[in-house]
């Protein structure tokens, strides 16, 4: 029999798979919910931070009726899932590729009434993986076309590979109330790692790479990554196929700010948080930006790091011991190293969208140099016709990396002295754009008109997410609880519910179901 310890650890890690899918999620009552609250001005609600889980808490909110406030640092909502012009072009901050029509983005954004507001794009394959040894373009919305191609290069793995992806696919099932054709295949999964999983069906090392491609986007390897978790997350890409917010990750950013304004919810930009207020009671009433300026508030949504909320936004007397050493033992996710380039030309002789160069799939990333690090080239132009004006076409190049390599130019950085930074950044630039050309691109340099390096300082300058993370916390332990133990502080971000496009909009949504239960019961 196992142990509580062990059972604890059971329901951990199936919460945690369970939250990449709608199939977790009760669609029932939050709005018969907020029905029940009489007297809703009376409760004033601030949201510090609009990435996608605090505009989606904030949305859920003011179209209920509250009188919601949302102060943001940057002069645009949305986070990481934002755009930036330079020139004829603009580059997508984060999105290469999510899953939203037929899920959970769709079903949030529809309950809101704004999914018609916006458009999606397919990506055309699921991705493409170049090695030192193979070359392999995996098909999108097709399972069996994604057995047969790996099959076909690897077919002295092919009864194993069939039966890894089979067992994906009857978790997905499963997930979406299918009839369970191995009711234990969850409970297996549940319990081991993705490699553990990739060891008990193939042997050969490229296989695996191939198998588990997909663990860059959940910032982890495969030793650590949970095969369940990894069944679900992937498998949405497996059965639905990748798809992009059109024309970039800003709309949907956009469309989520519009939301609540019409909703009659208030947002400011360039506005950055310095304390949350408490009267002598030690209950919130209200937070002061820097500027000095306040804002009343019942109850504060953190859509922040959750380091900068416990060491300069609270009072240190405040903060009960358990919730910062619930904060304190986490560790931080990965960042990103990313090139943007636009070029002077169109790319016609590659048609594939999202193109994996490595000579080992599951490196993630070089502690000794970033520069040697497995990338990630995306070809924008060939999601949609016209991404670019006409004549050119949007590339970038990204590496996930640890902060280490980046410390060290941290206080020059700030300070504006960023020569040796520089340097290095325009080093591993250079160093990317060579093995593309060398690999992909042919003369990819002369074609450059437009360049810009993006590094886990840039985006510590824009996000303030500590070390630069670009999926908060990693997933290694159970998220941070969206109710804290501060009476009317809530989180809603990937620091409380997993990085990625789909963990924060369920997380907002969550949120503000937590919050309008405790309002009705007079818990605030």
């Amino acid at each position: 029999m196992a142990s509580p310890k062990e059972l604890s650890r059971r329901k951990f890690l199936k919460t945690l798979a369970l939250a990449s899918s709608a199939a977790a999620v009760d669609w029932t009552g939050i709005g018969a919910l907020a029905a029940q609250i009489q007297d809703k001005h009376k409760f004033p609600i601030v949201v510090i931070g609009s990435g996608l889980g605090g505009l989606v808490s904030a949305a859920y909110l003011s179209k209920f009726g509250f009188n919601v406030t949302v102060l943001e640092q940057h002069s645009i909502p949305g986070g990481y899932a934002t755009s930036f012009g330079r020139g004829d072009f603009s580059f997508d901050v984060s999105l290469h590729a999510t899953v939203a029509e037929h899920a959970m983005p769709q079903m949030i954004l529809s309950e809101l009434g704004l999914w018609d507001k916006l458009k999606v794009a397919y990506t055309p394959e699921l991705r493409r993986i170049i090695t030192d040894t193979f070359d392999v373009t995996l098909p999108a919305k097709n399972p069996e076309g994604v057995k047969k191609a790996l099959s076909k290069v690897f077919p002295h793995e092919k009864k194993g590979i069939h039966a890894f992806y089979k067992e994906m696919e009857q978790v997905i099932a499963q997930l979406w109330g299918g009839k369970p054709s191995n009711p234990s295949i969850m409970e297996k999964l549940e319990q081991i790692s993705l490699a553990q999983w990739m060891d008990q069906h193939v042997k050969d090392h490229d296989v695996k790479e191939c198998m588990a491609i997909f663990s860059g986007y959940y910032g982890l390897p495969p030793e650590k990554i949970n095969a369940l978790f990894y069944a679900i997350a992937t498998g949405e890409y497996l059965v639905h196929g990748g798809q992009y917010f059109k024309t970039r990750s800003q709309d949907l950013s956009n469309t989520l700010a519009l939301g609540i304004e019409n909703y009659k919810g208030e947002i400011h930009y360039n506005t950055q948080v310095g304390q949350i207020l408490f009267d002598k009671n030690n209950t919130i009433s209200g937070v002061k930006d820097i500027g000095g300026n306040t804002y009343p508030a019942k109850a504060v949504i953190a859509n922040c790091p959750v380091y900068a909320l416990l060491n300069k936004m609270i009072p240190e007397n405040i903060v009960p011991k358990s919730f910062l050493n619930q904060a304190q033992k986490r560790q931080v996710s990965l960042s990103s190293f990313v090139v943007w380039l636009g070029l002077s030309c169109p790319i016609d002789h590659i048609k594939n969208y999202e193109i994996d160069l490595t000579s080992s799939a599951r490196k993630l990333f070089s502690k000794k140099d970033p520069a040697d690090s497995g990338i990630s080239v995306t070809l924008y132009d060939n999601l949609f016709e016209g991404y670019s004006v006409p004549g050119k076409s949007t590339l970038s190049i990204m590496c996930l990396t640890d902060y280490a390599p980046w410390k060290k130019f941290e206080t020059d950085y700030f300070n504006g002295n960023k020569d040796a930074y520089n340097t290095e950044k325009e080093r591993i630039a250079k160093r990317f754009i060579q093995r593309v050309e060398e690999r992909l691109i042919p003369d990819l340099s002369r074609k450059i008109e437009v360049m810009e390096i993006g590094t886990p300082l840039t985006n510590v300058f824009y996000t303030g997410n500590t070390r630069g993370a670009i999926y908060g916390f990693d997933r290694n332990l159970p998220h941070m609880k969206a109710k804290t133990p501060i009476n009317g502080l809530y989180l809603s971000s990937a620091w409380s519910h997993g990085g990625g496009y789909t963990p924060v909009m369920m997380g907002g949504r969550e949120t503000a179901r937590l919050l309008l239960k405790d309002f009705k019961f007079s818990k605030i």
